[in-house]
């Protein structure tokens, strides 16, 4: 279920949570959990930024209950995001639009405790609750009905970001033991990357397009990333567009804009997933990307990451990492995105209000700052 997709939202708003509730009337809560938990579902929201983000949680579980069977319940939109984070021992692939193909697959694994990590999806509450497990928990989160069929819910709030909502489901839920001390998220890097771009030693990363519902409002003007790029351009300097195929209409004609500004650039859509990409990122002096699943995979992965947030809230999605800057406009207005929908009666202008100047000083200090971690990761 993508939030993105307004009659996939709508169909789960108006079907599913009449559906969930009914049914959920006619099951009893389990007031304790199995005393040995042994296989352990987990779930997510299908977006690449909230699976990145939901790697630190799951690294977290597997440090709880080393011993357990782990398997991560992933959907073809977040399956290659993953690949390439540490914790699971088993990923098994489910389709939320086939119901009964689903609930199969989910029963066939056996729970002794199925976790719903996504917010407000009533699809995933629907099969967690049908889905055999000895134990079920997830998140209530205001205004979206979806918690009466799990045994146990954590509060979801807007209050926080969303690294830590997904940890209180495991710290608040009193289900597992205490949980050591909380990991970073995470992806899985090989040692020996892909040869690319081997000869060049200044790199830029430019990631100018969001995806999703109403993704030209986190989209920043074109005019401003390349003001950018003559700031933050040394002669070695090559600037890298990333996006993903089906952005390379608008990709090739930045990157000849920018070589019509005398500067040097390429065109990056990686050929394997997210492998290509996370290379590249890792190498990079520097990426700035608007707040989308590309930024959250630089700033995990290590890279100096500027994050430009206009309607993202910074205190629900900002970037996190050992090397990230948030930038947002200076009058303090945007940031009003909770679950990535809540775009109505809101200003459309908000990421136009970040300027220049911001974005190229939080370089600037973001680049002095993680000099020696960057030398670190290369």
């Amino acid at each position: 279920m993508q939030r993105g997709n307004q009659r996939n939202r709508q169909l789960d708003l108006w079907v599913g949570t009449p559906l969930l509730n009914l049914l959920a009337s006619f099951r009893r809560r389990r007031a304790q959990p199995p005393s040995s938990l042994q296989r352990i579902g987990v779930v997510c929201s299908p977006a690449l930024g909230d699976t990145l983000l939901f790697s630190g949680p799951l690294q977290d579980l597997r440090a709880a209950l080393p011993q357990a069977h782990i398997v991560h319940l992933c959907m073809k939109q977040n399956l290659a995001a993953a690949e390439i984070i540490p914790g699971a021992d088993k990923r098994v692939l489910i389709d939320l639009t086939r119901p009964l193909e689903t609930i199969r697959r989910i029963r066939a694994q056996k729970f002794d405790l199925l976790l719903d990590f996504t917010s407000w999806q009533r699809l995933t509450a629907f099969y967690t609750m049908l889905s055999g497990a000895r134990f079920t928990a997830g998140f209530r989160t205001p205004g979206q009905h979806r918690s009466r069929g799990y045994d146990r819910v954590v509060d979801h709030t807007a209050h926080r970001h969303e690294l830590d909502n997904l940890r209180a489901l495991l710290a608040e839920s009193s289900i597992l033991p205490p949980i050591p001390v909380p990991h970073a998220p995470a992806v899985v890097v090989s040692a020996a990357g892909p040869a690319l771009l081997l000869g060049e030693r200044d790199l830029v990363a430019f990631h100018p397009w969001a995806s999703g519902q109403n993704s030209w409002l986190r989209e920043w003007p074109e005019d401003r990333w390349i003001e950018l790029a003559q700031r933050l351009s040394r002669p070695e300097t090559l600037f890298v567009v990333t996006g993903a195929p089906s952005d390379l209409p608008r990709i090739n004609p930045f990157v000849e804009r920018l070589r019509s500004a005398g500067l040097r650039a390429e065109p990056f859509v990686s050929p394997d997933g997210f492998l290509s990409l996370t290379h590249l990122l890792r190498r990079a002096r520097l990426v700035v990307s608007v707040n989308t699943g590309v930024m959250h995979l630089a700033a995990i992965a290590g890279a100096p990451t500027v994050s430009l947030n206009g309607p993202t809230a910074e205190h629900r999605w900002g970037a996190r990492g050992r090397c990230c800057a948030n930038v947002q406009p200076a009058d303090g207005s945007g940031g009003y995105l909770h679950l990535g929908f809540e775009f109505k009666g809101q200003p459309k202008d908000v990421i136009e209000r970040i300027t220049v100047e911001q974005v190229a000083a939080a370089a600037e200090a973001l680049t002095a700052h993680c000099g020696s971690f960057v030398q670190e990761v290369h």
